[in-house]
């Protein structure tokens, strides 16, 4: 089990944010390298400007669900796309470059361990490669079509399960990255979901990043 404090956590998050990029292939190895002087706020990418879009705030926020305690994730749950998948945990390189997960066909997601563990207090963050857009391939194919009320389960290596509702899933171009939204702090439980998108599907690459809000509904 992994332990570490919450206000540990919340100081990470935003510290460790300022390296986190974005994903920026989903069917190459590799990522870009940040850049060297970052400052101590959150950057999606390289040479991107931390966009000033406000953390979501949803019209009706439900009863916030208590946090659990840290406890490393070991797998990912969708059951509207029918989708299970183990997690490995991934981190910053050496080289201050953000740790991505496997690209190969059939490869797990990722939590990043500069995130909070999924149902601690602040947004835990996954990664997952896409792959392919004709078939099932990525971990996070199809992650498009969640809507609202869907449920994302994670289950942890205590054997507890925390069980996130999405609220909104949006694309971003990779140079407008809605940082503060995506990867500061929040004061409960949140989730994100984060792979790459090709969404007119004219562009050979993928030119944005799809990324899925959610928040802790049921901790069991």
């Amino acid at each position: 089990m992994l332990l570490h404090g919450t206000g540990r956590r919340l100081r990470l998050t935003a510290v460790a944010a300022a390296l986190l990029l974005a994903l920026s292939a989903c069917s190459t190895p590799g990522a870009q390298a940040p850049p060297t002087d970052a400052p101590e706020s959150p950057t999606a990418s390289a040479e991107v400007a931390p966009s000033e879009a406000p953390s979501p705030q949803p019209s009706e926020t439900p009863a916030a669900v208590a946090p659990m305690a840290a406890s490393t994730p070991v797998s990912v749950q969708i059951p509207a796309l029918d989708r299970q998948a183990d997690l490995i945990t991934t981190g910053m390189r050496a080289d201050r470059t953000l740790e991505v997960p496997p690209d190969e066909e059939g490869s797990p997601a990722s939590w990043y361990d500069g995130s909070p563990t999924p149902g601690e207090r602040g947004a835990a963050v996954l990664l997952g490669h896409v792959n392919s857009l004709s078939d099932e391939s990525g971990v996070f194919y199809d992650l498009q079509s969640l809507e609202p009320g869907d449920e994302v389960r994670v289950t942890r290596e205590d054997g507890s399960v925390a069980v996130f509702e999405v609220y909104r899933t949006e694309s971003f171009a990779k140079d407008a990255f809605p940082t503060r939204a995506v990867y500061y702090p929040v004061s409960e439980p949140e989730l994100r979901l984060i792979t790459c998108d090709n969404l007119d599907g004219t562009s050979d690459g993928f030119p944005n990043n799809f990324v899925v809000f959610a928040r802790l509904a049921v901790a069991r």
